[in-house]
């Protein structure tokens, strides 16, 4: 078995011996080609789907991807565990769409298309949930240009300190940290080389433009 391919294919035909539109089923397809073409090697599965086919033939996910070890997972015992580390399990992922935070608005957050997907651990997602791609540096070091965040649209109560995404009328949707004080709320960005916003507390619908708090972020440095 020295493809991952040939590795899908045990864990599909030699362990639960379904056919691959059955299996193509259990993991939720519309398509058994995709069963096909992940068997000779013409695509390869997310990592949430070699997760879910690691759990179905109860084979160790070290094996699936590189052929090295124990198959299954009662004989398994990697490095970090015989160190007495605890072992990392696979998590359940789902897939959300991401979209381009400056299109977004008050009005309709997000707006336009989305700009790509990415997976995250179950445990990640909740209704509400908006995942933008930020441009700039106005929140670095924190948050890098080119990072992913997920926006929880559902809690917008203040916390002083937190992150939210905010509408700002010159700016639009953006990141920044918020500060909440008897007479104002102050928005600042975690880069001291771009401004402050300060706004009154009594300015007219000031929370309406608080869109949701920031949950996580994804990125690299």
């Amino acid at each position: 078995m020295s493809t991952l391919g040939d590795r899908i294919k045990y864990v599909r035909d030699g362990i639960l011996k379904v056919n691959q539109a059955a299996f193509a089923d259990i993991l939720g397809f519309s398509r058994s080609a995709t069963i096909s073409d992940y068997e000779k090697n013409k695509r390869s599965p997310d990592i949430a789907t070699l997760c879910k086919i690691a759990s179905l033939g109860s084979v160790s996910l070290d094996w699936l991807l590189t052929g090295k070890g124990p198959v299954f997972v009662s004989e398994a015992k990697p490095e970090y565990a015989r160190e007495g580390r605890s072992p990392v399990y696979c998590q359940e992922y789902v897939t959300i769409e991401v979209y381009d935070i400056n299109l977004s608005n008050t009005e309709e957050f997000p707006a336009g298309e989305p700009v790509e997907a990415i997976s995250i651990p179950k445990s990640d997602y909740r209704p509400g949930l908006v995942a933008v791609k930020i441009e700039g540096e106005s929140m670095s070091p924190s948050i890098m240009d080119g990072a992913i965040v997920g926006v929880d649209t559902k809690d917008k109560h203040l916390v002083s300190g937190k992150l939210y995404a905010v509408y700002l009328k010159y700016e639009g949707v953006t990141i920044k940290r918020v500060f909440v004080y008897p007479d104002h709320i102050l928005l600042k960005p975690d880069n001291p080389t771009f401004p402050e916003t300060a706004m009154p507390t009594g300015t007219p619908k000031v929370r309406d433009l608080i869109l949701g708090r920031v949950k996580w972020v994804y990125q690299r440095y």
